[in-house]
């Protein structure tokens, strides 16, 4: 897969493992999925639609972290 984006969105975190964002298009997309994450919580009262609700929002957080941190494209 090839990164989507020239400037990278996610970057290696200095202290400890994993990704963060370091654009403001990446804290962007961090509190998009926090604000799902509170809404389901919230307002959907079906457990199991909330599941549903969460797995796919985190599946394409997950996604757009990866397509635009230094993982993809070469830069390591």
């Amino acid at each position: 897969m090839k990164r989507i984006t020239q400037k990278l969105w996610f970057g290696k975190r200095r202290i400890g493992w994993g990704l963060t964002p370091i654009t403001w298009q990446g804290w962007v997309v961090t509190l998009i999925l926090i604000l799902i994450v509170l809404l389901d919580a919230m307002y959907v009262y079906k457990a199991t639609l909330a599941i549903i609700i969460l797995i796919v929002a985190l599946i394409c957080y997950l996604i757009v972290v990866l397509l635009t941190s230094p993982y993809l494209g070469g830069d390591t």
